[in-house]
């Protein structure tokens, strides 16, 4: 609790430090902001080897991982007279790309899993306001502020779909192997590769299932919708249950309602969404109770969890 608390207070204080730089340095040369930004990831950086490397304060690095990457991704985006006459789109592109690539030489300096997830929100966004900007139609498309929910809105293709569901199959691999395998910094990384991979995947599968005639198309949707609690119960996550779920909502939705000819608007699609989550954190405990009793349920190392590691391992593990 103390470093979480800790790293709050580093963001906090890192965001109040950028206002009040940005209002004294109003009529300034950008330049001197761009050399301002280069010197708070310097500082950010050595401060994650301060609490990180020394200390093994993984919260506060991680949160001076963030800072630091996103202050040189502000400088970058200043650096040049041609960077900084971007459109605000192209900027942001820069910046998310730039603190992307600066959180991933954190990540491989300080171990640092909590990263994971950003990095991949990151890119997601550069790719995609790099190829669409603010086009008001793609924008559109997005299904929520997540790296699964923007990835949405890329797969206007086929191509482009193909090539996200093998990105996605090989996250969840990779975090499946890292479950195994992998010591406590891997099986932490592998947390948001199941929950991106897995949600990426079934929106894939989903896309492709909704393109069957009906009923075929809904009777393979809950085919799949059912599958994912076999999955999310083998790995012990009941944040990759949900994940799938929502990734296979709209297609299913739709398949249901495209007969009577109903179009669910933002309002019902916030109440489905608040019915799906509710329904699976409700289900969870008592299907998860189940598998452990099967066996099914393996945790780290390929071990299968035991009664007395305690109520939150039982029941809401890696939520």
């Amino acid at each position: 609790m103390r470093q979480a608390i800790v790293a709050l207070g580093i963001l906090l204080g890192w965001f109040a430090l950028l206002a009040l730089f940005f209002w004294a340095t109003r009529d300034s040369d950008r330049s001197v902001v761009a050399i301002f930004m280069f010197s708070l990831a310097v500082v950010a950086w050595l401060g994650a080897e301060a609490v990180g490397t020394w200390r093994a304060q993984i919260w506060p690095a991680s949160a001076m991982a963030i800072a630091g990457s996103l202050s040189m991704g502000f400088g970058v985006s200043m650096a040049t007279p041609e960077l900084r006459a971007a459109v605000p789109a192209e900027a942001l592109a820069t910046i998310s790309g730039v603190a992307a690539l600066g959180m991933l030489a954190f990540l491989v300096r300080f171990r640092l899993p909590g990263l994971v997830s950003p990095i991949i929100t990151f890119v997601v966004v550069a790719l995609f306001l790099g190829m669409y900007g603010a086009d008001q139609e793609s924008l559109a498309r997005v299904e929520g502020l997540s790296a699964r929910g923007i990835l949405s809105a890329l797969m206007n293709s086929p191509l482009w779909a193909s090539a996200f569901g093998i990105l996605g199959l090989s996250a969840v691999v990779l975090a499946r192997r890292l479950d195994l395998k992998g010591d406590d910094f891997g099986v932490a990384s592998a947390r948001p590769l199941h929950l991106i991979g897995a949600g990426v995947v079934a929106l894939v599968v989903g896309r492709a299932l909704a393109i069957y005639p009906f009923p075929s198309d809904i009777v393979l949707l809950l085919t799949v919708w059912i599958a994912a609690f076999y999955w999310a119960l083998r790995i012990n996550r009941v944040a990759v249950l949900c994940a799938v779920h929502l990734a296979l909502m709209k297609p299913l939705i739709l398949a249901v309602t495209a007969p009577t000819g109903w179009r669910p608007d933002i309002a019902d699609w916030s109440a489905i969404i608040l019915i799906i989550l509710a329904f699976d954190l409700a289900v969870w405990p008592r299907v998860h109770r189940l598998s452990l009793s099967l066996g099914w349920t393996l945790g780290p190392g390929g071990r299968v969890p035991r009664e007395r590691d305690g109520w939150v391992w039982r029941y809401w593990p890696y939520a």
